[in-house]
């Protein structure tokens, strides 16, 4: 039974969902989107050192499919079939996707381009504690901000137990906001950690590599495909694979869900599984109560989801190679940054003959 399908029959004892509903919803081309109540970004701990970024927040790219994940009231408690219909797509198309046909001696080519928003406080910056951080603020009681750019390469190979390399790229502050912008964006280019010691290097990653992080931990993968560690064990069957999801949360129910829809912070988690888990979860993601379709033009689509006191989340997909193009997050408005959305993440994707060298 084709997933549509599927997503129908699980709503049939919990919510009225007639065909015409069904049907207007799978060929609409563009919807409102909804104008939810979102909250506002609780306050990090000013001693929590910043863990600086990694390959997520990106802006979202053209051509693509977009999924937003936005705070309202009420979430529907069932799967959407008009959104089950397009992720269906984005699965089917997964095993003929870029990264699946590369040829002995060609890598895939993953630029990511992360734009965040550091909110900054002039009290903490003053603090001669080395354990308090300046940008560790929240939008409300931030007294300045600022926005960066991240640019990173990876270059994986056709056989991915080669060696993988990742180009560092580099950082810089785009944007200020507020009366003391610019004395929060000298703060932050002067912060070793916006330059350190890996930008502008290449470096080789043998079989991609990990990178252990001590104690009783499992090895955390040295860049975004932290599911790597359990491809073997995660399962290929979407309802499976969701309760799957849902168990590592530790949580039940709603609860489950928004935590595995909060986790889906960056494109490579996804881009980097196997072929066939990557079109699992997609189908997956279909079941969870909350994604609506917006807009679909057969290549492009616009979904939301919906979680009560929770974020904004933008996920664009690439339904013509079953890769997600960019993911975006935004905490509420408010602040020196005004409705600046918090992080955004951009994956530019392209197959290449080599890839630089070591240095």
């Amino acid at each position: 039974m084709p997933l549509m399908e599927q997503v129908r029959e699980l709503g049939v004892h919990e919510s009225r969902v007639d065909d015409d509903d069904v049907s207007a919803a799978r060929h609409a081309l563009t919807r409102e989107m909804a104008q939810g109540t979102r909250s506002q970004r609780s306050a990090r701990s000013r001693r929590r050192a910043w863990a600086g970024v990694g390959l997520g927040g990106m802006v979202a790219g053209a051509a693509v499919t977009a999924i937003v994940v936005g705070s309202v009231l009420a979430p529907p408690q069932v799967p959407d079939a008009a959104a089950a219909e397009v992720l269906e797509r984005a699965s089917a198309v997964t095993f003929g996707a870029q990264d699946t046909t590369l040829v002995s001696g060609q890598y895939l080519r993953i630029e990511t381009v992360g734009e965040h928003v550091q909110y900054w406080r002039a009290d903490w910056a003053e603090d001669d504690d080395e354990n308090t951080f300046a940008f560790n603020a929240s939008r409300d009681d931030s007294d300045a901000a600022v926005r960066v750019r991240d640019t990173r390469v990876l270059y994986v190979p056709a056989d991915r137990a080669a060696d993988w390399f990742y180009d560092w790229g580099h950082a810089e502050v785009v944007d200020s906001f507020g009366a003391r912008g610019e004395e929060a964006a000298e703060e932050w280019s002067s912060w070793p950690g916006a330059t350190g010691v890996d930008r502008g290097r290449i470096e080789v990653l043998p079989g991609g590599e990990y990178l252990a992080i001590g104690g009783d931990e499992p090895p955390m993968p040295y860049l975004a495909d932290r599911y790597r560690p359990y491809y073997a064990e995660m399962p290929r069957q979407p309802q499976e694979l969701l309760d799957w999801l849902r168990a590592q949360s530790g949580m039940t129910g709603r609860e489950a869900d928004r935590w595995l829809v909060a986790g889906l912070s960056d494109p490579s988690a996804i881009n980097l599984m196997p072929a066939d888990l990557r079109s699992a979860f997609f189908l997956a993601i279909a079941l969870i109560p909350g994604f609506e379709v917006l807009a679909d033009d057969g290549a492009t689509a616009t979904l939301r989801y919906v979680v009560d006191g929770h974020r904004t989340t933008t996920i664009a997909v690439d339904t013509a190679q079953g890769l997600v193009s960019s993911i975006a997050e935004d905490y509420g408005d408010g602040g020196p940054a005004g409705d600046t959305v918090d992080s955004v993440t951009t994956v530019l994707t392209s197959v290449v003959d080599s890839a630089p060298q070591s240095g």
